[in-house]
Parts: C-alpha cells; sequence; structure tokens
C-alpha cells in the first residue's frame, strides 16, 4: 500500500462528499484519519480512502451509523453486505418492470372488452398440474436451465424477458444468497388461484418466487427474499 497522504478537500473532490460528512463518520468512529503533526488538517492514507467509499456506498443502501458500526464490530466482510443489498435491488427493479407489464396486459385486455376481473380462465387447469410445472419451473431456476423453465413460460413472457436477460436476473438475484440448501414450502395465493409462491433456502438467505398462471402458461414471475 502506498505510503502517499491526501488531504480532506482532495478525498471529498475525489468521493463526492464533504469535509463535514467525513468530520461527522469521524466522530462516530466509523471511519479514521491520519494526522501528521506539523499539519492541523486531516489527511488520509489510500487504504482509509477506500474504507470510506465503502462506508458511503452502506450509506446510499439505506444502512445506519449503527448498522455499519456493528458490521465493523463483528469484522464483516463489506464486499458480501454490499453484493446483496445490489440483489435485493436488481429484485425490486425486476419486480417493478414485471409489474408495469402485467398492467398492460390489463389494459390490453380491458380494450379487447375483456374482464381483467374474470379468473375463471385462469384458475380452470387443476391445482396439482400447476404444482407440478412450479416445481420442474423452481428446479430449473435453480440449476439455472433456462430452456427447461422458457418452454412454460407464455409469448409474452418470453418477448418480454428474452433468455440472456433473464440469465442476468438470475446471477444478480440469486448469486449473492450463496450455497443453495433446499426447496422448501410452495402454497396459493388466498385471493387469486392463479398465484402460486413457492420458497428456497439459500445460505445467506431466503428466496421466493411467484409465479402467475393463464391456463397452463407461467405469465409472470418475480423474485423476493425472505428471512424466516
Amino acid at each position: 500500500m502506498s505510503d502517499r497522504l491526501y488531504d480532506i478537500n482532495a478525498v471529498c473532490n475525489m468521493l463526492g462528499t464533504t469535509s463535514r460528512t467525513l468530520r461527522f463518520y469521524e466522530e462516530k468512529q466509523i471511519i479514521s484519519s491520519t494526522i501528521v503533526f506539523d499539519s492541523p488538517r486531516r489527511q488520509y492514507t489510500a487504504e482509509q480512502i477506500d474504507h470510506i467509499r465503502n462506508v458511503l456506498v452502506l450509506r446510499s443502501l439505506g444502512l445506519s451509523i449503527n448498522d455499519i458500526r456493528d458490521l465493523q464490530k463483528q469484522n464483516t466482510d463489506l464486499r458480501s453486505v454490499i453484493e446483496l443489498n445490489k440483489a435485493k435491488i436488481y429484485a425490486l427493479i425486476a419486480e417493478k418492470v414485471r409489474t408495469l407489464n402485467l398492467l398492460n396486459e390489463a389494459l390490453l385486455t380491458i380494450e379487447s372488452g375483456g374482464d381483467v376481473f374474470n379468473t375463471t380462465e385462469k384458475s380452470s387447469v387443476p391445482a396439482e398440474k400447476t404444482k407440478e410445472i412450479v416445481k420442474i419451473c423452481t428446479k430449473a431456476i435453480i440449476e439455472g436451465d433456462e430452456d427447461t423453465l422458457y418452454g412454460f413460460l407464455s409469448e409474452k413472457l418470453k418477448a418480454y424477458m428474452p433468455k440472456q436477460a433473464f440469465v442476468k436476473v438470475r446471477e444478480d438475484t440469486i448469486k449473492p444468497l450463496g450455497d443453495y440448501v433446499s426447496i422448501e414450502n410452495l402454497y396459493f395465493d388466498n385471493d387469486y388461484p392463479n398465484v402460486i409462491y413457492q420458497r428456497v433456502r439459500y445460505e445467506k438467505l431466503g428466496l421466493r418466487i411467484k409465479y402467475v398462471f393463464c391456463l397452463d402458461r407461467i405469465v409472470g414471475l418475480w423474485f423476493s427474499y425472505y428471512k424466516d
């Protein structure tokens, strides 16, 4: 590591923050500076700057000062924390985009004279058949078998979410969770018989997969996390 020291103003310009913020974080003991005897100004080593950059990233993810202090006391790998929060953000974005897609489909149904509240057609496939499809698709998602999964998706969903896009979403969502542990409970939505949830346990966190069916085709697919 270089022995060069950087003045606080240079560090602020480098990281896009303020000297007041750095002083505050130092008062809260989540960062440190280097004091040189012949200078009253705070200065920083390259290693200290890297640490400050990590703290700024964690703050941007919504972690509190106390959260960051606890992570430091536990000597938690900050990279894994950042990766996990990044995955949560990707999953949230993917869920919002897919919700928008379903809203677009609802608008098309209305414009064509259909009834978006009529779930008779959507739920007319036997529950055992849709449960079996969910089991097959969940296994495919865990193993990264896009060919099997895409064999059950609707044409609209496949067009909206091409395989290369799904591969990226899957990597960003699942990879940070650690090693696969087990497939857990499968259950239907209480209000919508065409919606099925499947829980999958991973080393660091659980993954909940939401499947939305129209007949025997999957028209919606969401990833979210759970802890318990």
